[in-house]
Parts: structure tokens; C-alpha cells; sequence
């Protein structure tokens, strides 16, 4: 009669005993350390250079503006930006002035001019008139043995000069009447204005018709096969590059990089306040395309990025830049060894933007952690 109650409490105890170690054995495995999760990648072999990166902008080697070498009235240019010319081509023309267009002051200027003109004309055939019956009056003498040999050549020369005078008035009138739009200057035929080197219009300045100044800016003719960049580099880096420096042209709307060199450093920085209101040195740094021919068709005044090569190892050790971390002066990374993060010390050279090279402390192949976090210690478990 007694064992039974014996028997529960037996059992009791026993359930009890296996709930405490259960809870137990939740805790423990509650509390047990787990590998952490980590990002990695593997040091490898392959190319590592270390560039310069700035913004800059597409132009043409030689822009030539094509100006109204006279004044007078535009004809409308036909021609559009994009359109081929040659050298020699005809791309605007001028004619003369319509008189209508002069203000009163101008046009009473002008008509005082022509007047004034015509009066010189007049006294000069009269001079010459003089001079030529002169010359005539001291030959005749000088067959008759009554005038000296040096007198007949100062009559001669008197001659010359005075019909000089008439060309020079005659010159002078015909210039009042072009001012003054008389039907003299209706006359004159109209002029044409050539291109100075073939290429394409880039711009048309003056498209419509209407009278301009001589000087007038017209149109801009460039030749696309001549494109270079420049690129603005701040002082500091500029004095790195060194002209015949392999480059690349990135962000120009294509995947692609375009191959470029660089072609020269201007000696002479500028000032320049950045986007942030901050005082910069910037130094022009001039890029040709390697093969223009092949290149895309980028215009004048395009943006690009240019990329700039100052050194290059074709095939080094590398490790990703990402996993890098700072041990007092130096570098290191974690190296995933065994499922535990083994923190090893390396020297490193020249890097990119994604690897750095590795002098000493990894081998090709090893594994490292990517981003690693500041909680993260040496020896740690840890799980790809």
C-alpha cells in the first residue's frame, strides 16, 4: 500500500529533473556562440592602376569663327549646325546697306559727304586742266629752244599729279555715295563670305537677314575629327599626370570607355569655387582620342568623365579594397581560416577604386571578409 505513493513522487521527480535539463539545455544552447554571418571574397590575380577621375567637356581642336569681313545687309544663312562645308565654300553673303535703313543724322552726314567729294572732284579736274595746258605751253617752248629741259619735267610731273588728285577724288566720291546709298552704291556687286577650313557648322550666329557691322560674328565651322577634353584637375593632382599618360572617357552616354592619351598640362591654374563655396586650384589637363575614327560621335561642349592611368601592375596580388581595416599605421583584414576570422596584418602598394595590390601577408586564394564590422574580433566565428 505504500509503494505507490513512492512510485509518483519517483516520477514527478524525474519529469521535473527532465524539464530542468531541457530548459537547461535551451539556455546553453541559447547562449551558445554562433558563427557570424559575413560577406567575402578571395584574393586573386589581375590588373590594378591607380587614376585620377574629374569632369570635363568635349571640344574641337580649332573653332573658327566666321565674321562679316564688311558691313552691309545679311542675306539669310541657309545653311543649318551639323551641315558639312568645305574650305572655300561659300556660307553667308552681304550686299550693300538699304539707305532707307539711315537715321537723319547719318544720312545728312553722308549727303554732306558726297557733296564735299564732288567739290574736290571739281577742283581737282580743274588743276589738272591747268596743269595740262601748262605742260602743253612749256612743250612748245622747249621744241622752240625757249624753255629748259628741267622746266618741261616739272610741267611733266605737275601733269601726273594732278590727274593723281582726280583718281583719288573720284575714289573719295564713290565712298560718300556707298554711305550715302546713292544708286552708285546699288551698283556695287554683293560679297561673299568663305569658309576658312572644311568641317561642319557647329553654330549659326547670325541667321537671319538683317545689316551688320564689319566683325560680326556669323556662324562657327569646326572639324570633328580633331575632338579633344579637357578636363579640370585640381592643382595637387594635376602635377601627377604627365603628358602621353593612357586615359579613358567615361560617362559619355555609352558603356564602353573611349581610349584617350593625354596630350598636354597647361602650366597656368585657375581659381574656381566649387559646388560647396569652397576656393579650388584647377588645372586644365588637355586629352586627344587614341582612334577618332572609331570613336562615337560626340559634339563640341559634351561632358565626359576622364579617367586618368598614373600607374598600372598588369597582373599583381590583389585583395578588395572593402575589406581593408586600419591597425594603427598600418593595414590588415580578416582571413577566414577554418571558420574563424584569423586578423592578419598586410602591406599593401597602389590600389583602384574596388582592389588594392598586396606586397606581404596573403597568398592567391585566401578568403577575406568583405565590410567588416566594428564588432568583429580575431579569432571570431564567422560563416560565409
Amino acid at each position: 500500500m505504500t509503494s505507490k505513493p513512492a512510485f509518483r513522487l519517483s516520477l514527478a521527480s524525474g519529469l521535473w529533473l527532465a524539464a530542468g535539463l531541457a530548459v537547461a539545455v535551451g539556455i546553453a544552447w541559447l547562449a551558445w556562440p554562433r558563427p557570424l554571418k559575413v560577406e567575402t571574397d578571395v584574393v586573386d590575380r589581375g590588373p590594378v592602376a591607380r587614376t585620377l577621375v574629374d569632369e570635363g567637356r568635349t571640344r574641337i581642336h580649332d573653332v573658327f569663327v566666321v565674321a562679316a569681313p564688311v558691313g552691309g545687309d545679311l542675306r539669310r544663312i541657309s545653311l543649318h549646325a551639323g551641315d558639312p562645308v568645305d574650305r572655300g565654300q561659300v556660307v553667308a553673303t552681304l550686299g550693300p546697306a538699304d539707305p532707307s535703313l539711315l537715321d537723319a543724322r547719318t544720312t545728312a552726314a553722308a549727303q554732306a559727304a558726297v557733296s564735299a567729294a564732288r567739290a574736290g572732284l571739281a577742283s581737282a579736274e580743274a588743276d589738272a586742266d591747268l596743269a595740262r595746258r601748262d605742260q602743253a605751253r612749256i612743250a612748245s617752248l622747249a621744241t622752240q629752244g625757249f624753255a629748259s629741259r628741267a622746266a618741261l619735267d616739272a610741267a611733266d610731273a605737275g601733269l601726273r599729279a594732278a590727274r593723281a588728285r582726280i583718281a583719288a577724288r573720284q575714289a573719295e566720291l564713290r565712298g560718300a555715295q556707298v554711305l550715302a546709298g546713292s544708286p552708285a552704291a546699288g551698283a556695287l556687286r554683293e560679297t561673299p563670305v568663305r569658309s576658312p577650313a572644311s568641317g561642319q557648322v557647329l553654330r549659326i550666329l547670325q541667321e537671319s537677314r538683317g545689316v551688320v557691322a564689319a566683325g560680326t560674328p556669323l556662324l562657327e565651322v569646326g572639324n570633328p575629327a580633331e575632338m579633344e577634353v579637357v578636363a579640370d584637375f585640381l592643382s595637387q593632382d594635376a602635377t601627377q599626370v604627365r603628358p602621353g599618360a593612357a586615359a579613358s572617357l567615361e560617362g559619355w552616354g555609352g558603356e564602353a570607355p573611349i581610349p584617350a592619351r593625354v596630350t598636354r598640362v597647361e602650366p597656368y591654374a585657375r581659381t574656381r569655387i566649387s559646388a560647396l563655396g569652397v576656393e579650388e586650384q584647377r588645372v586644365s589637363v588637355i586629352l586627344r582620342l587614341t582612334d577618332p575614327a572609331t570613336a562615337p560621335p560626340l559634339g563640341h561642349g559634351f561632358r565626359v568623365d576622364a579617367r586618368i592611368t598614373l600607374s598600372e601592375v598588369a597582373d599583381a596580388l590583389r585583395v578588395p579594397a572593402d575589406a581593408l581595416v586600419r591597425q594603427g599605421d598600418s593595414w590588415a583584414v580578416y582571413r577566414v581560416d577554418g571558420g574563424r576570422a584569423r586578423l592578419t596584418p598586410v602591406r599593401t602598394g597602389i590600389g583602384d577604386d574596388r582592389h588594392r595590390v598586396v606586397l606581404e601577408g596573403l597568398s592567391n586564394g585566401d578568403r577575406v571578409v568583405l565590410y567588416p564590422a566594428s564588432t568583429l574580433e580575431d579569432g571570431a566565428r564567422v560563416r560565409p
